[in-house]
């Protein structure tokens, strides 16, 4: 009989999700395979002048072409227009882990910003908006929001062979927080948001507010800690996502989203893909 990740991966494998069905392809099992599709799905749902536009959505959209397993040349736009100046807050750490996702992790503009990042490391092991951090008279704590992108974008480093100087302090500032909580409060989530909405919820895709807890678990375990006793009430919390078919559910997504929307409270295929690739990720380490 097919076991549950079995049955789960076959099911990520289905047309309906290109992307989904690519990133299994090649990050799960390991197998060679076509990127063609994916980036038609991609291009099919984008504006047609997603390239024109600026801010926080010129971010996203780069997310989208690195969440779909795509490259740099598939966006078809300036490695200008892709690096803007670097100022250590969330969208910048989101822009900068698309860029390394997409290929341009060994580019001098990227390796910069890279060998700048401890000089901007706050004592806590975080990070804080540079526009905020610089206004103030006194050493603040970091952001949280910022942190868990930091995170994320160390992780990708990681899978990608580039060395940071900040992951040591970072995963002491989770491990002080035991990855969700206050340390004033041990038992209130950091971010304690309406249901959906939180670290400890699978929200997809992330933004620059909030990240899904598939994918905090799945870069604790890109970077060595799946294994981690640390990290066994984030393997708790995910597991209690998962259906008995082994599809993980979509707790709450984005209003307006840079990728295809999927149903709430349904079964996910991007949340089932991070799942089972921390799972691998885990099982390597």
């Amino acid at each position: 009989m097919m076991n549950a990740n079995s049955a789960a991966i076959n099911w990520l494998l289905e047309d309906s999700n290109p992307a989904v069905k690519y990133r299994t392809h090649t990050e799960i099992l390991g197998q060679p395979a076509d990127k063609a599709e994916a980036a038609a799905w991609l291009n099919k749902f984008l504006p047609y002048n997603w390239r024109e536009r600026t801010g926080l959505w010129s971010v996203y959209y780069l997310n989208a072409f690195a969440e779909c397993g795509l490259t740099f040349e598939d966006t078809k736009i300036s490695l200008e227009k892709a690096v803007q100046p670097f100022e250590y807050n969330c969208d910048n750490f989101m822009r900068l882990r698309a860029l390394v996702r997409l290929g341009l992790g060994e580019e001098p503009i990227a390796k910069a910003i890279v060998s700048s990042l401890p000089e901007r490391q706050l004592p806590d092991g975080g990070f804080l908006c540079l526009h905020r951090l610089d206004k103030l008279k006194y050493t603040p704590k970091s952001c949280v929001k910022a942190n868990i992108q930091a995170l994320m974008f160390c992780a990708e480093c990681r899978k990608n062979g580039i060395h940071t100087d900040v992951v040591a302090p970072l995963l002491d500032y989770f491990w002080n927080h035991r990855l969700f909580y206050r340390t004033d409060s041990p038992s209130t989530l950091i971010l304690n948001g309406r249901e959906g909405w939180c670290e400890i919820d699978t929200f997809h895709p992330f933004e620059v507010m909030r990240v899904g807890l598939h994918n905090i678990v799945e870069a604790f375990c890109a970077l060595g800690y799946g294994n981690d006793e640390r990290l066994c009430e984030a393997w708790e919390l995910l597991r209690a996502k998962r259906a008995d078919d082994g599809k993980y559910l979509l707790d709450q997504t984005l209003t307006k989203s840079y990728l295809p929307k999927e149903r709430v409270g349904k079964p996910s295929k991007w949340v089932t893909f991070y799942a089972l690739l921390a799972e691998k990720e885990r099982g390597i380490q």
